[in-house]
């Protein structure tokens, strides 16, 4: 298996057994023979992603390719013009980063990416993909599935953060930060290693939104704060804030569709400029798994 020297001047050595195992999860339920997958391992490569904004630059570079996390932990959203980063989701080990950025006449990363940590990908190239899916049945219907299932994703991923509230997008951001540490446990304990502004602009609310939501989980008894840190004290009920969106002691708990005109706007020109490129995507999934 070949390596990349990228822009960060670092490389990795594929271990083959390794990355089928990762592969074949993430084409599950689908499974491919062992001739097929020796042909796409053959071709992958392995791309270091330093911590912080993702510095490997296109998805085609050095060919095109779909792009699988190998190891680590990436935050996937978005920029609005002035630059401010609104997360959507996280990717784990095993999930897909981008299927779609080498697809375009005009290559580009489909979302924006941050490392969250230390992190590495796994590069599929196209040519090798095509390869597979013209000789292999099994192939083309995993594959067809992956860009179907993708774009499903990213699909109800804009309708979620369109509809969700603030009180739902505050407790998701805190349960994702204290997430299963090296133990498997969840973390207690979440060290803001950005300014609060700047969380703020990331979750779409003003400075003084986001003061009054986390005053309003403190006073409940759900997480406590001190200076940049926050110390979750009741799991399960953040997760009912995030499941509802009714923040405690709030008018209307900052539910549903109450987000209020806070970034509103910008997330709604952000969901109809992508709605296109998603159905464009479905479609071509759904025509390759037919």
């Amino acid at each position: 298996m070949s390596t990349l020297h990228d822009q960060t001047g670092l490389a990795s050595q594929c271990p083959r057994q390794n990355d089928e195992a990762l592969l074949n999860e993430a084409l599950a339920p689908v499974g491919l023979p062992p001739g097929t997958m020796a042909q796409l391992m053959a071709a992958a490569f392995a791309v270091e992603l330093p911590e912080g904004p993702l510095r490997h630059s296109c998805p085609t570079r050095p060919v095109r390719a779909l792009w699988l996390l190998r190891r680590g932990e990436l935050a996937l959203g978005g920029r609005d013009r002035h630059g401010c980063f609104t997360e959507t989701r996280r990717v784990h080990r095993g999930e897909w980063m981008d299927v779609f950025g080498a697809l375009g006449t005009q290559p580009a990363w489909f979302h924006d990416l941050t490392a969250l940590r230390d992190s590495e990908a796994l590069a599929l190239p196209l040519n090798a993909v095509v390869n597979a899916m013209c000789t292999d049945p099994a192939a083309t219907l995993a594959f067809g599935q992956v860009l179907a299932g993708q774009a499903v994703l990213l699909r109800d991923g804009l309708r979620t953060l369109r509809n969700c509230g603030f009180g739902a997008r505050l407790a998701g951001r805190v349960l994702d930060e204290t997430a299963c540490s090296a133990n498997g446990q969840p973390q207690s304990v979440w060290t803001m290693h950005i300014r609060k502004q700047h969380l703020a602009q990331q979750l779409g609310v003003s400075s003084e939104t986001l003061s009054r939501g986390l005053r309003a989980l403190v006073d409940a008894g759900v997480i406590a704060v001190r200076a940049y840190a926050v110390h979750v004290l009741d799991r399960e009920t953040l997760a009912e804030v995030e499941r509802t969106g009714n923040l405690p002691g709030l008018p209307g708990g900052w539910s549903g569709r109450q987000r209020g005109a806070e970034g509103g706007k910008a997330l709604g020109a952000r969901t109809k400029a992508a709605s296109g490129r998603v159905q464009s995507s479905l479609n071509l999934g759904q025509r390759l798994s037919a």
